[in-house]
């Protein structure tokens, strides 16, 4: 048994990963400590409250990973604000064990908030059968995911769209010198600045509500992006017109599978349907690289006509 301090889970991210990468039934880049990380340094940051308590723990290549911000007994996911991540990696039942052996039997008062739990997945069943011992069990929807298949091509996926769909696909425009252009080698700095640039020129940044506007944001991004590009896994592509920025999408890549992270336009192309271009090139492009699955991120309802299939997540609170 491994008893880890936050530094120490750090120097040990290679083997969390290679488990993260080997479960079913996660969104396994937001369990990935890329995500979780970057999450963690953000939540902390703006809640200045002095140094959190975590509950890390591995045995055998099974893992739980948990803070308690506050120090008041109640763990949370390293990543709690959108409660993608999945603070327990490995096989189901072994993680079950730990959580019961080095949380509920050695720390003090507990309890456990879990999330990127796969609806009615074996770790749902594992921990849903703990309220049946003595546990109070509670269970909450939580963010579902919106997931495209590509282990069959870009072609069959285009496929599988509605008809209206692919006839928007063959009615956007071609030929108004708009090109895509990958920029995933640049260097993080780089990539910001020219991300930030676009995203000044949006509607959102006039109006005050866009995300890179927040400074906790801005942090976790760059973060992030800092940790993919080191790896190798970081994904950008930028649409360009006359030579000069005039959109992008941003992405990384864990375990075969893309995630979508942000995509932004400035106001003057958006009549070319630059954003349903940039995405389609960047499936396209994920195809090409052999990736499986093109994660969507949270449910909305224009990604209901792009996705093949909507994960259902439930976060889990259990009380001692």
């Amino acid at each position: 048994m491994n008893h880890l301090s936050f530094p120490e889970f750090l120097s040990r991210r290679e083997a969390f990963d290679a488990a993260v990468a080997a479960q079913d039934e996660i969104a396994k880049f937001c369990s990935s400590s890329s995500w979780m990380c970057a999450a963690n340094g953000l939540l902390h940051a703006s809640e200045g409250e002095g140094e959190p308590e975590y509950c890390i723990r591995e045995h055998d290549g099974n893992w739980i990973v948990f803070v308690d911000r506050q120090r008041r007994g109640i763990w949370f996911p390293l990543e709690s604000a959108w409660m993608f991540d999945c603070p327990m990696i490995g096989e189901p039942a072994e993680c079950v064990e730990l959580l019961k052996q080095e949380g509920f039997a050695t720390l003090q008062p507990t309890g456990f908030c879990i999330g990127g739990v796969r609806k009615e997945g074996e770790l749902h069943r594992r921990l849903e059968s703990l309220g049946e011992v003595g546990l109070r069990y509670e269970e909450f929807p939580a963010t579902d995911c919106m997931i495209i298949e590509l282990w069959s091509g870009y072609e069959a996926w285009l496929e599988r769209r509605s008809r209206k769909f692919r006839k928007s696909v063959r009615q956007l425009p071609v030929d108004d010198g708009i090109e895509m252009v990958d920029a995933s080698g640049e260097s993080p700095e780089v990539i910001f600045r020219r991300i930030l640039a676009i995203q000044q020129r949006t509607y959102k940044w006039q109006e005050g509500s866009d995300i890179f506007q927040g400074e906790d944001y801005l942090l976790f991004y760059r973060y992030l992006m800092e940790t993919l590009s080191e790896a190798g896994r970081l994904r950008v592509m930028f649409a360009q017109q006359d030579g000069e920025d005039v959109a992008y999408i941003l992405g990384g890549e864990f375990a075969n599978q893309y995630r979508g992270l942000q995509m932004s336009y400035v106001e003057s192309v958006r009549s070319s349907g630059i954003g349903n271009r940039l995405q389609l090139e960047n499936i396209s492009r994920c195809a090409e690289a052999g990736m499986e699955a093109y994660d969507l991120g949270m449910h909305s309802e224009y990604k209901e006509r792009w996705a093949d299939r909507q994960d259902a997540y439930i976060t889990v609170f259990l009380v001692l």
